[in-house]
């Protein structure tokens, strides 16, 4: 498997698991980056807007775009279950058990 798609396999599950795991089920794309950083999965801006309007296409997350730099991405339902493991989903990898 490419490193390429395994990175966005890994950038998919970690932006749904902080959106899972944010106060109000959402975050900005500053934030989501520096999450994704500090996983060593950093992306540039294009590459984390490129995931996120994958996961909005598949109903994963919703976004409202407050600007051209700066977007908002909430958690949908569908997403919960796919970050929570009940939903298994090709391209985006499926997070470990938790305990």
């Amino acid at each position: 498997m490419p490193i390429n798609q395994v990175m966005a396999e890994h950038q998919r599950i970690s932006i749904l698991i902080t959106l899972k795991e944010s106060q109000d089920y959402g975050a900005n794309t500053s934030m989501l980056m520096d999450v994704l950083k500090t996983y060593a999965l950093g992306c540039t801006r294009d590459q984390l807007k490129t995931e996120l309007n994958w996961l909005e296409q598949n109903r994963y997350i919703s976004l409202e775009k407050m600007s051209e730099n700066t977007w908002v991405a909430r958690i949908t339902p569908a997403g919960m279950d796919v970050a929570e493991g009940v939903s298994v989903v090709p391209g985006i990898k499926r997070p470990g058990p938790r305990s």
